[in-house]
C-alpha cells in the first residue's frame, strides 16, 4: 500500500529525469560519474605524462579507463544516494494544489451530523429516500387541486422528517459502547422501523394516486384516496415524547 501510494504522488508531479532520480539515483549519478571519467581517461590519453609517453594513445586511453572509471561510479553512486533521497522527499510532499484536491476530493460529512455508516443514520437516510420520492412523484403532476393536495401532505411528511432525524440523534446519543440497544433507545429505534415503513408506503400509494390523476374531474374521483393517504403519513410528532 505505501509503495502504491509512493508511485501515485509520484505520478502528480516532476518530470522524467526527477522520477529516474527518485527511483535509482544512485545508479543514475553512477553512470554519470563513470561517463564523466570517460571524458578524463580521453584527456588523460592526449596527455599522459613522462611515465605513459611511450604507450600508445589507444592503451593509455583504455588504462586510464579501467582506472578512472570505476573511482567515477563510486563517487557518482554516493552523492546519487542523497539526491534519491531528496527527490523521493519532495515527490511524497504534496504541493498546495494536491492538498486543495485532495481536501475536495475527501468524502463530506452527512449533513443530518449522524455517525456516517451507523444504524441510527442508515435509518434516517431510508426515511429522507421516501421522502424524496415523495416529492419527485409531486414534480411530475400538473398544477391543479390534485397536485396542491399532494403538497400539503408533502409538506407534513417534510416535519415528520424533520422529528425522524431527531429520533435518530437521541437513539445515536442513547446507544451504549457495546451497541446492545435497550431501554429508550431500543424504543426509539422501533419507533425509527415503524417510521421507514411508513414512509415508504406513502410514497409509493402517493405514486399509484398520481397515476391516476390527470385532471381536475380526475382529483374529485381519488378524494377519498388521498385523504387515507394523509391518515397514512407517519405521526412522530403526535405520539409520545421521548
Amino acid at each position: 500500500m505505501e509503495r502504491d501510494d509512493w508511485r501515485a504522488r509520484m505520478a502528480l508531479k516532476g518530470g522524467p529525469i526527477s522520477h529516474a532520480i527518485a527511483r535509482a539515483g544512485w545508479f543514475v549519478f553512477a553512470m554519470l560519474g563513470a561517463l564523466a571519467m570517460v571524458g578524463v581517461a580521453v584527456l588523460y590519453a592526449a596527455n599522459p605524462g613522462e611515465r605513459a609517453a611511450d604507450n600508445s594513445v589507444a592503451a593509455n586511453f583504455v588504462g586510464g579507463l579501467i582506472v578512472m572509471a570505476p573511482i567515477g561510479a563510486v563517487v557518482g553512486a554516493l552523492i546519487g544516494l542523497p539526491a534519491q533521497f531528496a527527490a523521493r522527499t519532495w515527490l511524497r510532499n504534496p504541493t498546495e494544489a494536491e492538498r486543495r484536491a485532495a481536501r475536495a476530493a475527501q468524502p463530506r460529512l452527512p449533513s443530518h451530523g449522524l455517525r456516517a455508516s451507523g444504524r441510527w443514520a442508515r435509518s434516517y437516510e431510508i426515511c429522507e429516500r421516501s421522502v424524496a420520492a415523495y416529492h419527485e412523484v409531486v414534480a411530475t403532476l400538473s398544477h391543479g387541486a390534485g397536485r396542491d393536495w399532494l403538497a400539503g401532505i408533502g409538506g407534513t411528511l417534510d416535519e415528520e422528517l424533520a422529528e425522524s432525524l431527531r429520533l435518530a440523534r437521541l437513539g445515536e446519543s442513547l446507544e451504549p459502547d457495546d451497541g446492545e440497544l435497550d431501554g429508550t433507545a431500543l424504543r426509539v429505534l422501533d419507533r425509527l422501523r415503524d417510521a421507514e415503513r411508513s414512509f415508504a408506503e406513502t410514497t409509493e400509494r402517493a405514486a399509484a394516486i398520481a397515476l391516476e390523476l390527470r385532471d381536475e374531474s380526475d382529483f374529485v374521483r381519488v378524494r377519498a384516496q388521498l385523504d387515507m393517504l394523509a391518515e397514512q403519513t407517519p405521526h412522530l410528532r403526535a405520539s409520545d415524547q421521548l
